[in-house]
């Protein structure tokens, strides 16, 4: 053997024994259960957004106050950067039906809040989200009854504290805002000073105990001198060079439709669907006015429909009644099995600023359910007649009644009903408010689903009327698609955009402005009508499917159960292996 061979078997050998040596590799650790990283999940992000995690039902951290801070805003975005990797190193393989649905929610709302607050730093932009936190968590607060009363006044207390270092964190960040943000985030903050002075006492009139009833109303009173001095500031300081643009791009507005909503579609297609759908809906409203009287334009008999409404004190009456019926044509048309021990509570708005109608579900994740409110706001006895009449025309019949189904029967509180059953804790949960990013296509898309569902079944079928209440509200969800795309490519501005909700949705001027600036700070308020028309075509796959054991009842429980989700999800859950696209 030459010296070489001698050299390379000793090095074999050495080699040999130094392997026999070393230590075992460590086992590989096993990956992380799906249902831990979801609490860590939720639990991020209530401590981040305890106002909008209370209206899901988690009160973990009421007493506290969002953090918009530059250096919070900045740990939060590498928070949502580790969530991404740590849901990325979870396999499929391994996971359940619905915890890999659940899987793909979860990176598009990881997805969809960077794209908020990394990419489009809204918080750098928008006053909204700040006015919110304060709004949104005190009334709360004020509404649900979650906790006792004097439980929920000391949380008030604790979460006010945090209002000048929200203000604060507002005028370091917000430099150059758009102005229809900027403007309405004023008027946001207005409404939250008013909300802490005159409706928080009220909310907590019954407290018994005077040294916190005082706490909260020094509390409440000092928070809303402190808001009233940083709008002074903001509308002397920023309001005169508000001009920045809000437009996220054609870009931008894809990628929030393909994280919130998981629509993966080109901006020309969503076009194309809606001016079709717009179309069709136009035809409707015309063929059911024609159906009334045809002699006159559809817009004349519109007229009288609108003028046959509740006289202001017998609002709440027609609410229930309409609700009632809704309920009865429900039962005894097998639309869905309404567990017997569950009734909401049709009532007056409490004089908290609630909007015209809103349905306050007991949120899905609540240990203990709360009363359910659907509340209806009626005109002031204080107004001018033209304006209590301006109001309530608002709430025609026809129109109180489609509310209805979509707040209520069989729509937001029957879903949020079902909800309590959905598996897991992703679907249980509504994760966004305005102005944040909100997957809506499965939440409104049922709402708004159902709306036409019950008309199709034949409820009030011998009334037209009823029929063009529904596509009127059809086509200003339509129109809020459209007007969504065209102010952020670009396209269009406000004005443009209200002009169509006016001459296609037949709105007052008010309104459809109000409509078309909503399109400023909600890009994908598109989400309604999307996913109403997802669910029609869900509907008609399955019954496909299904064939003769196709059930329409059984359709709809399931939906239900399987919680808000987009439709990308529920087709999944409900066509195993499903390749067919969304929406056509």
């Amino acid at each position: 053997m030459s010296p070489h061979g001698v050299c390379r078997a000793f090095v074999v050998l050495s080699l040999v024994s130094a392997i026999a040596c070393a230590p075992a590799p460590a086992p590989t650790p096993a990956p992380e259960r799906f249902d831990v990283f979801v609490d860590a999940f939720l639990d991020h992000f209530a401590r981040r957004h305890p106002s909008i995690a209370a209206g899901n039902g988690i009160h973990v951290y009421d007493d506290r106050l969002e953090d918009f801070s530059a250096a919070a805003v900045a740990t939060e975005i590498e928070e949502w950067k580790a969530l991404r990797g740590r849901l990325a190193a979870i396999p499929l393989t391994g996971l359940t039906p619905d915890e890999r649905v659940d899987h793909r929610i979860v990176g598009g709302l990881t997805d969809a809040w960077l794209l908020e607050l990394d990419t489009h730093r809204n918080w750098q932009k928008n006053l909204m989200p700040y006015a919110a936190a304060i709004s949104d968590g005190v009334h709360n607060l004020m509404t649900m009854e979650s906790s006792p009363a004097d439980v929920r006044a000391r949380r008030i207390i604790d979460k006010l504290r945090g209002v000048p270092l929200l203000l604060a964190a507002a005028r370091a960040n917000i430099t150059a805002p758009p102005r229809v943000m900027a403007e309405r985030g004023v008027r946001m903050l207005r409404g939250a000073s008013g909300m802490l002075t005159a409706d928080v006492p009220l909310a907590f009139a019954t407290l018994t105990d005077t040294t916190l009833k005082g706490a909260l109303l020094a509390a409440t009173t000092s928070t809303a001198s402190e808001i009233d001095a940083f709008v002074r500031w903001f509308e002397a300081e920023r309001l005169p060079q508000a001009e920045a643009p809000f437009a996220v791009g054609k870009a931008g507005l894809e990628a929030r439709y393909r994280a919130e909503e998981l629509i993966d579609l080109p901006i020309e297609t969503l076009v194309a669907i809606g001016e079709r759908e717009l179309a069709v809906q136009e035809a409707a409203f015309v063929q059911a006015a024609a159906t009334v009287d045809a002699r006159r334009p559809a817009l004349a008999v519109w007229q009288d429909v609108l003028k046959n409404h509740p006289s202001r004190g017998a609002l709440v009456p027609a609410a229930q009644q309409a609700v009632d019926a809704l309920q009865a044509f429900v039962v005894e048309k097998g639309l869905v099995a309404l567990p017997p021990s569950e009734r909401v509570v049709v009532a007056a708005a409490p004089p908290f600023d609630l909007g015209l109608a809103s349905m306050h579900s007991s949120p899905p994740l609540e240990t203990t359910p709360v009363k359910s409110y659907f509340y209806v706001t009626d005109a002031q006895a204080a107004w001018e007649p033209a304006r209590q009449e301006a109001w309530l025309q608002k709430f025609n019949i026809p129109t109180l009644t489609v509310i209805s189904a979509h707040e209520v029967m069989p729509g937001h509180y029957v879903h949020s009903v079902f909800m309590r059953q959905t598996p897991g804790k992703i679907r249980r949960i509504w994760i966004g408010l305005n102005p944040f990013p909100q997957p809506s296509s499965g939440q409104d898309g049922w709402a708004h689903y159902a709306e036409q569902m019950m008309l199709d079944e034949g409820f009030r079928a011998d009334d037209p009327r009823y029929r063009m209440a529904q596509a009127s509200e059809a086509l200003t969800r339509i129109c809020r698609l459209l007007a969504g795309i065209r102010l952020h490519t670009g396209e269009w501005t406000v004005e443009q955009a209200a002009a169509l909700f006016e001459s296609r949705a037949h709105l007052p001027a008010p309104a459809a402005r109000q409509e078309a600036e909503r399109g400023t700070y909600d890009p994908t308020y598109g989400g309604y009508f999307l996913g109403k028309m997802a669910m029609l075509k869900l509907r008609d796959d399955v019954k496909a499917a299904r064939g003769a054991a196709f059930d329409l009842r059984a359709f709809h429980e399931q939906v239900m159960r399987q919680g808000i989700a987009p439709l990308w999800a529920h087709r999944q859950l409900l066509l195993p292996g499903d390749t067919a696209p969304v929406l056509q």
